[in-house]
């Protein structure tokens, strides 16, 4: 486990690439059950009012659309046996930012707390940058202009599925 969380923080921090990520089917169904896992933890903190199927939902979407974008830019570079190595980094790397955005987001309040959490935005931006750069084979720029397409992408496919509900449960 250890080794595990060593692997994803070398990849937060830019020194390791998603090569050395473990690729096995059941490996990335606990990827995704952690991410799931923590929307659900964060959802708590970050937005109390939520309802949970609310937060796993934009969870799902969230995976879905990146997952989507990565494997679609990994066919079209004909790189698409890179994908589950990719896909892993991603949701073990968004894992270790999340996991530092709620430690930030507990331990801080006002102006301090905006910061931590847009910069946890920035880094998660700039590491899935870093993944994609690696993996696409691709300049360093490139990787985290498609990085910041995803995020937004995500966000658009989110308001458009859930908008109305998620009006609803904020409001």
């Amino acid at each position: 486990m250890a080794d595990v969380v060593k692997l994803f923080w070398g990849i937060c921090t830019l020194r390791t690439g998603p090569e050395h990520v473990p690729t096995q089917t059941w490996f990335i169904a606990v990827l995704v059950g952690s991410q799931l896992a923590m929307a659900v933890i964060a959802q708590n903190y970050l937005l109390p009012a939520m309802p949970v199927s609310l937060a796993l939902n934009m969870a799902l979407i969230g995976i879905a659309v990146s997952a989507g974008i990565a494997w679609f830019a990994l066919y079209v570079r004909g790189l698409e046996a890179r994908f589950p190595a990719t896909l892993a980094a991603m949701l073990g790397a968004g894992l270790l930012i999340d996991f530092v955005l709620l430690l930030g987001y507990v331990a801080t309040s006002g102006v301090v707390r905006e910061i931590a959490y847009w910069t946890c935005l920035a880094w998660g931006i700039v590491v899935v940058g870093f993944i994609l750069h690696r993996a696409l084979a691709c300049k360093l720029w490139l990787g985290g202009l498609l990085s910041f397409g995803m995020s937004f992408a995500g966000l658009v496919v989110i308001q458009a599925a859930l908008g109305a509900t998620l009006a609803a449960s904020l409001a």
